[in-house]
C-alpha cells in the first residue's frame, strides 16, 4: 500500500469529520442534552452569509433569579428615589384608582411613611443615602414599615394580575430619574448581589412581613454560550418584561455586552428633560442597540407593547423580523409563562432551552414546556435533526443549583434553594400530564394548543381532575412566520 496515499486519505477524513465533532460549548455544568443540542444547532445553522438571530429572556433565564426584583430591594434599602413627597404620592396612586379600598389604604400608609422618612433622612436622590444615614434609617421602625408596605403592595397586586403586570407599578419608583440614573443604580445593585450567596431574607413591620431571596448570577455557561453564538454568526437579542435600563446594565455588568446585538424591554414615558414619568410608553418606547465600549444607542422602531407573553411575539415581529428580511428567530431561551408565546409560535424556531426553576405548575408556561421537553426526550426520542424532520421545535430543559453562589447543573433537574433533592417538576400534576401525553400519543402541537388554554377542573373536556393551562387565547404552535 502507498503510505503517502494512506496518510492523505486519513487527513481528508479528519478534515471532513472535524466540523461534525467540534464542540462550541464545553462547560461541564451543561445538561449533556442541552450541550449536544446547542453544538448541533451552531454547527448546522451558524456561519451563514446572512446572520440569523436568537432571542433570550433575561430574568431567570440569562440570570439565576430576578435582577429587577433584586433591584427593588436595593432601591428600598438605600432609598434611591428622585421624588419629593408630593410627587411620590402622585406616582404611588397612578393607575391604582380601580383597585379596592384595602389597597388604597396600603397606598396611603406608604405615602405617609415616605413623607416622614423624607423629612428626617432626605432629600432622597437616585444615588441613595450615605452609609451612616443608611445604617440609622434601616434600624428605624418607620423605615421598616415603609419598606414592608412597598413590598406588600407589589405582592397584593399579584392577587389581581400577573407578577409581570404587577411589576409595572414598581417601575413607577423610577419616576424623576434619568436613564443614566437608573442604569447606574442598577449597576450598583447587580454588582452587590452577584457577590453574595443565595439567602432568604425578610423585613418585619407593624403591618406584617415581606420576604424575598437575595443573590443573582449570570453563570459562565451563559457567557460561553453567547460568545459561541456570536463567534459563529448569530445575532443575540434580549427581550425582557423588565425596564430596559436595568437589563442593559446587567448585560454590561455580567460581561455579555460584546456579544449582544440589542435589548427590547419595557419602556417608561419621559418628560422633556428626559426624566421618567410614572407612565408606561407602549407607543413610542424603543429598544437599544449595543455599541462599542458598553455604549447603547436607542433604536428607531417602537416596541408598541408590553414585552410579556403574546407581547413578546408582537415586539419581535415589529422590531426584529423586519431587520432580518421577514424571518423570525431560530432559537429561544426561556423560563416562564411570559416567554411561552415567543418560544412556541414562531415557525422559524429550531431550538428552545428552558431553564428549569422546578416550581412551575401545570397552570404556568414554564411547567408545560418542561413537560414537553421531557416528552420529546423520553417518548419521541428527539434530537435537533429528528425534531426538524418531524416539523417540531426541539425543547430542552436545563437544570440549575439555586444554592450558594448559584450555578447550572449537568442535568435537566434543579436543586431548589434550601432543598436536598433534585426536582424536574413542581408536583404530581406535571407527572400526570406527562403520563396523559403518552397514553394518548399526542403530538407536540396537540399538547401545546390544548394544555396552554386555561381549563377549569369542572370543564367537560377536562378528564385529569385538576385545573391546567394559563392562556385565554393562543394563536397556535408555529403559527407565525
Amino acid at each position: 500500500m502507498n503510505i503517502n496515499y494512506f496518510h492523505k486519505v486519513l487527513l481528508l477524513c479528519a478534515i471532513l469529520l472535524a466540523p461534525s465533532c467540534k464542540e462550541y460549548v464545553t462547560h461541564p455544568d451543561w445538561n449533556p442534552d442541552a450541550k449536544k443540542a446547542i453544538n448541533s444547532f451552531i454547527r448546522t445553522e451558524g456561519n451563514k452569509k446572512e446572520r440569523p438571530y436568537v432571542v433570550f429572556d433575561f430574568d431567570n433565564t440569562c440570570s439565576i433569579f430576578d435582577i429587577s426584583e433584586q433591584l427593588m430591594i436595593y432601591q428600598l434599602e438605600n432609598m434611591c428615589f428622585n421624588l419629593n413627597p408630593e410627587k411620590f404620592a402622585d406616582m404611588a396612586f397612578t393607575g391604582m384608582g380601580a383597585y379596592p379600598e384595602s389597597l388604597q389604604n396600603v397606598l396611603r400608609e406608604i405615602v405617609n411613611g415616605y413623607n416622614d422618612l423624607y423629612n428626617r433622612y432626605g432629600p432622597f436622590t437616585p444615588a441613595g443615602v450615605d452609609n451612616k444615614t443608611g445604617v440609622l434609617m434601616r434600624d428605624d421602625p418607620a423605615w421598616k414599615d415603609f419598606a414592608v408596605g412597598m413590598g406588600r403592595m407589589y405582592d397584593l397586586l399579584q392577587d389581581y394580575m400577573t407578577a409581570d403586570e404587577a411589576y409595572l407599578w414598581t417601575m413607577g419608583w423610577f419616576a424623576g430619574m434619568t436613564g443614566e440614573d437608573l442604569y447606574e443604580m442598577a449597576k450598583r445593585s447587580h454588582l452587590l448581589y452577584s457577590s453574595v450567596e443565595t439567602l432568604k431574607r425578610s423585613w418585619t413591620g407593624s403591618s406584617g412581613t415581606h420576604s424575598w431571596i437575595d443573590g443573582v448570577s449570570v453563570t459562565d455557561n451563559i457567557r460561553e454560550l453567547w460568545k459561541a453564538l456570536y463567534d459563529n454568526g448569530f445575532d443575540i437579542w434580549v427581550c425582557s418584561a423588565s425596564e430596559v435600563a436595568p437589563v442593559m446594565a446587567a448585560v454590561d455588568v455580567f460581561g455579555l455586552h460584546d456579544y449582544c446585538k440589542g435589548v427590547i424591554a419595557m419602556t417608561m414615558a419621559r418628560d422633556e428633560e428626559g426624566r421618567y414619568l410614572p407612565e408606561y410608553d407602549f407607543i413610542n418606547g424603543c429598544g437599544f442597540l449595543a455599541g462599542p465600549n458598553c455604549t447603547w444607542t436607542k433604536d428607531d422602531i417602537p416596541t408598541g407593547t408590553q414585552p410579556w407573553g403574546a407581547g413578546k411575539v408582537e415586539a419581535i415581529r415589529k422590531c426584529l423580523v423586519p431587520k432580518y428580511g421577514g424571518k423570525g428567530p431560530l432559537a429561544g431561551f426561556m423560563d416562564s409563562t411570559g416567554d411561552f408565546n415567543f418560544c412556541t409560535e414562531f415557525a422559524s424556531m429550531r431550538l428552545v432551552i428552558c431553564f428549569n426553576r422546578a416550581n412551575r405548575k401545570v397552570t404556568e408556561g414554564g411547567g408545560l414546556i418542561a413537560e414537553v421537553a421531557m416528552y420529546e426526550k423520553q417518548t419521541l426520542g428527539y434530537n435537533l435533526r429528528k425534531a426538524k424532520k418531524a416539523g417540531d421545535i426541539l425543547y430542552i430543559l436545563q437544570g440549575r443549583d439555586e444554592n450558594g453562589m448559584r450555578s447550572l447543573l449537568p442535568t435537566e433537574q434543579t436543586l431548589r434553594l434550601g432543598e436536598k433533592n433534585l426536582k424536574t417538576f413542581d408536583g404530581k400534576e406535571n407527572y400526570r400530564c406527562l403520563e396523559y401525553f403518552n397514553e394518548k400519543h399526542l403530538s407536540v402541537k396537540e399538547i401545546l394548543e390544548t394544555f396552554s388554554i386555561s381549563t377549569d377542573v369542572s370543564a367537560p373536556s377536562n378528564t385529569l381532575g385538576f385545573t391546567y393551562g394559563f392562556l385565554d387565547k393562543y394563536d397556535g404552535y408555529r403559527s407565525k412566520e
